[in-house]
Formats: structure tokens, sequence, C-alpha cells
């Protein structure tokens, strides 16, 4: 049976971790506390408005063929990559500010895991952070993320990725493959990113096997041209 799902599982599910995902972690101050009920005369306050960031997520009639969104117990542990990898690993401890992202998976055994970022720093910082994952090779091969989070070390491998496909104002990609010695296992990794607007997009993909390319760019087109709905 493929084993990506099997470092899924003990990355963003349950095994291994210590600690609750990120996204299901009590605000600081305490666990939230309950609004008493409001008397008959007093009406409800609105609901929140949904967060347009994530709303331009792609969902799963717009993901390839075949891709589940995760909607729980998901943390950053794999949307951190691509900001990792542009950075060879150096002081990356999460998601870069105001990202959100998204976790699909594919397969009987969930051996395919797709990975969507979003972020509107401004057009400068987004062209910038593309920039950055296309000069990260060659003055960098390799990084090893330590142990910490989770109770192993991942490696990881760069090598390039061409030609990179045109997408949005600006765009670079990489290649990787990540190793977890104490689990005898290696992931083979693509990473596109692009700069729409105000926009900076990721996408990645991983699998044991050749990860299918013209998925990542078709998940990394979708995403871009879904930001004029909310970004124009």
């Amino acid at each position: 049976m493929p084993r990506i799902i099997t470092l899924t599982a003990a990355v963003t599910f349950t095994a291994v971790l210590a600690v609750p995902a990120a996204g299901l972690a009590n605000p600081p101050g305490g666990p939230p506390t309950v609004a008493p009920s409001p008397s008959p005369s007093t009406q409800p306050p609105p609901p929140d408005e949904p967060d347009p960031l994530t709303t331009a997520l792609l969902t799963a009639t717009e993901v390839p063929t075949g891709f589940t969104p995760q909607t729980s117990g998901v943390d950053d542990l794999f949307a951190r990559i691509p900001a990792e990898v542009a950075a060879c690993g150096r002081a990356v401890t999460g998601v870069p500010a105001g990202t959100v992202y998204r976790e699909y998976v594919r397969g009987p055994a969930e051996e395919e895991l797709l990975v969507e970022t979003l972020a509107e720093p401004g057009a400068a910082a987004a062209r910038a952070a593309v920039t950055k994952l296309a000069s990260v090779l060659p003055g960098c091969t390799s990084f090893t993320r330590a142990s910490g989070q989770l109770p192993m070390e991942l490696k990881f491998a760069l090598t390039p990725y061409t030609p990179a496909p045109k997408i949005g104002d600006a765009s670079a990609a990489v290649s990787f493959v990540m190793t977890v010695p104490t689990m005898n296992l290696t992931v083979n990794g693509r990473i596109l990113a692009a700069a729409a607007g105000k926009s900076h997009v990721t996408a990645l993909l991983m699998s044991e096997a050749a990860p299918k390319i013209a998925d990542l760019e078709a998940a990394a087109r979708a995403a871009v041209g879904k930001l004029p709905k909310v970004s124009p």
C-alpha cells in the first residue's frame, strides 16, 4: 500500500503528534467562553462574513478529478513546505502571516496530497515571493526540518523543475524529494508558485510515485483563475 497516507496520518491526523492541530487549538487565554442565550427580546448579531481569502481556495469541484478537500484536523505542517523550500529551511516555523491553505487527498489509500496556499501581500511582495523560490537553486540543494513539533526529522533535497509553466504575472517551480529516515519513507514533491495582481499562490503536490505534473499545473491555474472573483 502506498505510504504517503502513513505520513499524512502521522503528521496531520493522529499517530505521532503530541499537540493538537493548529486550527483546533484554543485561542490564547484559555478555552472559549460560551455566551449566554439571548433573551426573547434580543436580536442575535448577524453572522460573520466569510473570509474572502478562504472563499478563494479551491473547492472539491475545482481541483483535479479525484481530489477531496480535507476540512478538519489539518495543521500547517505540509502547507509551510513552499515557504521552507524558498528559505532553504531557515527561520520558517509556519506558513507566512496572512496565508490561508487547504489540503486535498486522492487515491484509495489517500496516496496523493495536494496543498494550496493563498495570500494577498500586495503585488510587489507577491512577485518577490515568486522570485525567492525561483532563485533558491543552485545555492540551496538540501536542508533538514529538525524534530520539534514532529518527533522526527524531515530531510529535503531540491532539484530544478523546468520549464516552469507561465501562470499569472510571474511564476516559479521547484522539485524536491522529502525523506523521513525514521519511517524509511521517501516522498516526491513539486511546488508551483505564482503571483497574480496582489495575490501569491502556491500549489504543492506530493506522492511516493512521480507526481502528476499536469494535475499540479491545472490546480495552480485554477487557483489563479479564481482570484478575480474575490480579488479584482
